[in-house]
Parts: C-alpha cells; sequence; structure tokens
C-alpha cells in the first residue's frame, strides 16, 4: 500500500506546514507520496480545501507564489525526512517541462486526467520519457467532465470499446482499465461498491491486441 496526498492550492506558501498538519492528523511520522494537486496558488485559508473568489467569481489567484518556490519546498520535505517521494498533478507538457528544468528532485509522478475520450498521449509519451510515472486519475472518465468536454456521459458507451469487451469477455470498464494499464500508466478508479472492486482488479489476465 501506498500512502499518498496532495497539497491543496492554498497551501502553495505554506507546504512544510500543511504536510506536517496531515501527518499529525494521520498520526504517521511521513508520507510516501506528496503530490502538489493543481498548478495554481490560490489566497491561503487555514484548515480548509475550499477556495476563495473575487466579487466577480474568479478564482483569487496568489501572484506572489511561484511554482518553482512551491517545488523547492516539496523538496525540501524530502530532505526532512517527511516525504519518501514527490509528484505533481494535473501539469501540462509545458508545466512539467518547467518543473524538470528547476527541480533538484524530479517529480516521481504526474497524477493526470486521462482515458479513451482524452488520451493525451504526447504528455503520458514525454513523462515516461523523463522517468515520471503517469497515474490516471480519472481512467473510466468523470461523468460530468465528459458532458463538459466532449458531449458524451461516459466513454464507456462507446461501441467499439463494447465491441472488445464482448470479444474478450471482460466488461467495458476492465477493456478501459487494460487499456490504461497497457499504456504503462497507473489507474486508479474510484468505487464504493465491493463488487466492482473486485472487478477492477480482474484486470491482468489478458491483453488487448490489434
Amino acid at each position: 500500500m501506498i500512502l499518498c496526498l496532495k497539497l491543496w492550492n492554498s497551501d502553495h506558501g505554506h507546504v512544510i506546514e500543511a504536510c506536517k498538519n496531515s501527518l499529525e492528523k494521520l498520526q504517521l511520522e511521513y508520507l510516501d507520496l506528496y503530490l502538489v494537486h493543481f498548478p495554481i496558488a490560490s489566497t491561503h485559508i487555514v484548515g480548509t480545501t475550499g477556495n476563495t473568489y473575487d466579487g466577480d467569481g474568479v478564482l483569487d489567484i496568489d501572484t506572489t507564489i511561484s511554482l518553482e518556490t512551491t517545488w523547492h519546498d516539496m523538496e525540501s520535505l524530502v530532505s526532512m525526512g517527511l516525504v519518501r517521494s514527490i509528484g505533481i498533478s494535473n501539469y501540462d507538457v509545458f508545466l512539467t517541462r518547467d518543473c524538470l528544468a528547476y527541480s533538484k528532485v524530479k517529480p516521481a509522478v504526474n497524477q493526470i486526467d486521462t482515458h479513451p475520450y482524452f488520451q493525451r498521449d504526447s504528455l503520458v509519451r514525454f513523462c515516461q520519457k523523463h522517468g515520471i510515472c503517469v497515474t490516471a486519475h480519472t481512467p473510466l472518465g468523470g461523468a460530468i467532465a465528459n458532458a463538459m468536454c466532449f458531449g458524451s456521459v461516459s466513454c464507456l458507451d462507446v461501441p467499439i470499446l463494447k465491441d472488445l469487451a464482448e470479444k474478450y469477455k471482460k466488461s467495458v470498464v476492465q477493456i478501459v482499465l487494460r487499456w490504461g494499464i497497457q499504456r504503462n500508466t497507473i489507474v486508479i478508479p474510484k468505487t464504493s461498491s465491493v463488487q466492482r472492486l473486485k472487478e477492477n482488479f480482474n484486470v491482468f489476465g489478458f491483453e488487448i491486441t490489434e
């Protein structure tokens, strides 16, 4: 088991404090992996993961904190022994490239939204080329995100995926997860169902071929 937590937007200027606070709540001495949740520094709010907005409903961004500063604070967590590995989340290829340029400890992981409707091949290949593990935090596609970005509720309704599921005697979910695994990405589907959890694990006994 790997314990992974994320640094929230409003804690970019308070990285060490935020990490220590999480460790105290969990009664732990260190974390296996700590990620920068979003490449955005918002106004600091103590003890919450909420965001603040101005009078026009625009996210209140803290322009005094750079992503480079945040990353160097993340690196300090490693040297202090509070975190074993550090990574990024929701970074595009340009931000990932920049992080590699200014980092002393390179990101171990980039956790991104990627699935059959949103493959992001250039980003995935770039990360893998530079030794950054890609984790798909929405490997099945989020219903709301798909509706907004792709005009479809779920990539699980794609006919070709249904055909593959029938061919391999698997569910469409298993086909999509296997597709992600064969891209050498880590897939972390979310479920509250024990039955679906077991189904999600049963994706290693076959391989999708051309």
